[in-house]
């Protein structure tokens, strides 16, 4: 499977992003949902879409999904921090053609979501599921008017304060957890206890 569109998360967004990509001609089989929620995963495979059950940000998921070989990605999850992690897993794993767009919640993130590897950014409206598509299609969308504010993501070792904890537990600002070399995100890395030699991610807003 090649030049397929791979759509992460299957959300209101998602879903419309979905339907969207097949009217627009784009055949059922070409298209690859991702979402950890199996009713999504049912409704997508009613579509007739390839749908597969994980978690966007688990690279061995990813693979499964054809990432290496996809022509597009859409990434359509909330909150914004797990939009920048996979965003930033889709890149290092897609070929450097590809296409990747994501959604997300305010305008202050598109910076940093772009320098993550996003080729476009979409801010969460009524007409995201269309915009999203289009881009994916290979149609630009109007720019973002972008803000002097933005997020940076910072990785530091888990304090030993934090060893037992969940990463919800440290914080809203800790979102990933590097462990054997792997990193972990979304509702994998929430799942997790952190223990001595994990690295975490913090997202940290930044002022320019």
């Amino acid at each position: 499977m090649s030049g397929h569109t791979v759509v992460i998360g299957f959300g209101s967004v998602g879903l419309g992003a979905t339907r969207l990509l097949l009217r627009g001609g784009v055949e059922p089989g070409d298209v690859t949902v991702v979402d950890h929620h199996p009713p999504a995963i049912e409704e997508a495979a009613a579509l007739g879409v390839r749908a597969l059950l994980g978690d966007g940000g688990d690279r061995w998921v990813l693979r499964r999904a054809g990432i290496g070989d996809a022509a597009s990605v859409v990434i359509a999850v909330q909150p914004d921090a797990s939009a920048v992690l996979i965003t930033m897993a889709v890149r290092g794993l897609c070929g450097p053609e590809a296409v990747v767009v994501a959604a997300i919640g305010e305008h202050a993130h598109a910076r940093f979501l772009r320098r993550c590897g996003a080729s476009e950014v979409i801010v969460f409206a009524e007409t995201a599921g269309g915009a999203m598509a289009a881009a994916a299609l290979g149609r630009r969308t109007t720019p973002l008017t972008e803000a002097k504010t933005g997020w940076t993501a910072q990785s530091r070792p888990v304090q030993s304060s934090e060893i037992g904890l969940r990463t919800g537990e440290c914080g809203p600002a800790v979102v990933g957890v590097l462990r054997n070399g792997t990193w972990r995100v979304g509702p994998e890395a929430a799942s997790l206890r952190l223990a001595a030699g994990d690295r975490v991610v913090v997202l940290r807003r930044t002022s320019e």
